[in-house]
């Protein structure tokens, strides 16, 4: 970790007089966020810094709104203006930890349970909506990044994708609205032992939260870019889902949920190719191999099958 940044935050926490010890690195993430353990009057918390204003400030908005459904780390200090804030500290069981040593499913089941707690609730967000606009931009990150020849020939091959996918993306508009995390992954999901019910699922890094199709972090938890998740235990988290929603038509929710997993898995393989060439963080490229075939097992839905035939030459060529 670099000791200036260290530094500046030790500077800064005497600077507010806060009662502290023991600031360590403890992790980052794709974005310049970074997390530290911290001790504060002898009790363990996380110090996350962010000098994205807009991205505590957002950390801050959707954690009142979150407060009382699921289980979110509790605000301790604020010190927005800093670019800090100092928040309740989850311990050391994170999912994505736990289903290596223990029965996958039951995490699995919790997490998609939490959703579901979520979902039922039915409120009303202040927050944006995930639109077709937004969706398109972020499958753009694919051609933008991970397409090796020139600008012309992206620009080509975006506009000739955006032709016959932007039809098929409308059909989101048919299915429920809901509030989502946006990056609902194991690793982003703590297991609370002595909580009741779905409250035992803690929830981070839903500073991007909209609102948007309900398949979104359902997709995103079962479709993992970091890790493998079994098909039976893919079918049996959306089934799940369904028998807790009977009016939503399964046909077009299983079209919506391939929709949801091509565009994310595009924009993912843009992001983490950026993650690379930009940012020179090579780790990111170990999942690439396994985005690439979540991504081709949904292309193979004969509904795509013109999308199919203009992303394989490209996927196919990476190496």
């Amino acid at each position: 970790m670099n000791s200036k940044v260290e530094l500046k935050l030790n500077n800064i926490l005497l600077e507010e007089k806060i009662d502290f010890s023991d600031l360590k690195f403890l992790a980052g993430d794709a974005s310049n966020r970074k997390y530290f353990h911290i001790n504060i009057f002898s009790q363990k918390c996380v110090l996350m810094y962010d000098d994205n204003s807009l991205s505590l400030e957002n950390f801050i908005k959707v954690s009142n709104i979150l407060n009382d459904i699921v289980s979110i780390p509790q605000i301790i200090f604020n010190l927005q203006d800093k670019h800090i804030l100092i928040i309740e500290d989850f311990g050391e069981n994170k999912f994505s930890q736990l289903i290596n040593k223990r029965k996958q499913s039951a995490f699995y089941n919790l997490a998609v349970n939490t959703l579901i707690k979520l979902h039922k609730e039915n409120k009303s967000y202040n927050l944006d909506f995930y639109t077709i606009k937004k969706f398109t931009q972020e499958s753009d990150l694919f051609f933008d990044w991970f397409v090796k020849k020139d600008k012309k020939n992206r620009d080509f091959l975006k506009k000739e994708f955006n032709f016959l996918f932007e039809p098929l993306l409308k059909n989101i508009e048919f299915i429920p609205k809901v509030f989502i995390h946006r990056d609902y992954h194991v690793d982003n999901l703590f297991y609370l032992e002595e909580r009741s019910e779905h409250f035992k699922c803690g929830w981070i890094d839903y500073q991007d939260a909209l609102v948007g199709p309900c398949v979104y972090d359902l997709v995103s938890l079962t479709q993992d870019a970091r890790i493998d998740v079994s098909q039976e235990i893919e079918k049996h988290l959306v089934n799940t889902y369904l028998s807790n929603f009977n009016f939503i038509d399964k046909s077009l929710f299983d079209l919506c949920y391939k929709i949801v997993a091509i565009q994310r898995h595009l924009k993912v393989l843009g992001i983490f190719k950026r993650l690379f060439l930009r940012d020179k963080k090579k780790i990111y490229l170990n999942h690439i191999p396994r985005v690439i075939s979540l991504l081709n097992e949904n292309l193979k839905d004969k509904k795509f099958i013109e999308i199919s035939r203009l992303i394989q030459p490209i996927i196919k060529t990476y190496d």
